[in-house]
């Protein structure tokens, strides 16, 4: 299992590796739409920039996991309005630091690396503030890792077909699908049974997970003893573009980067059913 230590030291080459590759973009790049649905390049800079995980961590780690200045209360969370407030912060960082962005968001990724490396081995199950929810200091770092990756393939994958995510970051991505699953799936009444979907991954991070999709939403588990009503086959990247939203089941399939065995209209109706969040 990979320690929190690990998972700093791969925050910190994922920012490494990223930095030089910002530096160098035009400012025609930046304007050029990203494999973000709706998001420009600098968009999704701006998003990446936008949120201060630096403070949050840092109030965390001094037992502090209430709401910042502006932020929400845990109990009035709703995850659409969740997504309306990322998408609208984004746009006024954007806006704030205009020609500057590139720089002001390699200046963020640089503090979120030097505070999750100043966390001593007592302090990484310390809580912090989070919408949804307090989450350990241990936890909010994964997901740090896991959204800078999926947010630097949405900008290079686009200005480079060529480009694949790290198979450190894949791993790190394939674990974080546990917590995106809640947003992934809404509830959906229509369901009276519920349907399990296993994804056998191949690869660097294999392992098999069980989706069980049923009428209060979705819930993710190791691959159970039971026969599944449908099960994928795929890599790790393919796994977690598709639950990442980046990539539609029907693409996958049609491109020979998931295959399944089943029910085809089960196969299909996963992915109408994911909305993402």
């Amino acid at each position: 299992m990979t320690t929190p230590e690990t998972t700093a030291k791969i925050l910190e080459s994922e920012v490494n590796a990223v930095k030089g590759y910002l530096a160098g973009l035009l400012e025609s790049d930046l304007q050029k739409p990203s494999a973000c649905e709706n998001w420009s390049v600098a968009d999704v800079m701006a998003h990446l920039a936008g949120q201060d995980h630096a403070l949050v961590i840092r109030r965390g780690l001094e037992g502090d996991y209430s709401p910042p200045e502006g932020a929400p209360a845990v109990a009035n969370h709703n995850e659409d309005e969740f997504a309306q407030r990322i998408f609208n912060r984004a746009l006024a960082t954007k806006e704030q630091h205009g020609g500057g962005l590139t720089s002001y968001l390699i200046q963020r990724l640089e503090e979120v690396v030097e505070v999750f490396n100043s966390v001593g081995p007592q302090d990484w199950e310390k809580l912090c503030y989070w919408p949804p929810g307090p989450e350990q200091v241990q936890t909010l770092l994964s997901q740090r890792v896991a959204e800078l990756a999926m947010h630097t393939w949405d900008i290079r994958s686009v200005l480079d077909d060529q480009y694949h995510l790290s198979d450190d970051a894949v791993s790190v991505l394939i674990d974080g699908v546990d917590r995106a699953v809640r947003r992934a799936f809404r509830p959906d009444p229509s369901i009276n049974t519920p349907i399990t979907h296993r994804f056998v991954i191949e690869g660097p991070s294999e392992t098999k997970k069980d989706i069980v999709i049923g009428f209060a939403g979705a819930e993710i588990g190791p691959a159970g003893s039971e026969e599944p009503d449908v099960t994928f086959e795929c890599d790790g990247e393919s796994y977690v573009l598709i639950m990442y939203g980046r990539m539609k089941i029907s693409d996958a399939l049609a491109h020979g980067q998931l295959y399944f065995d089943g029910n085809p209209a089960l196969a299909v109706g996963f992915g109408r059913r994911f909305v993402g969040g």
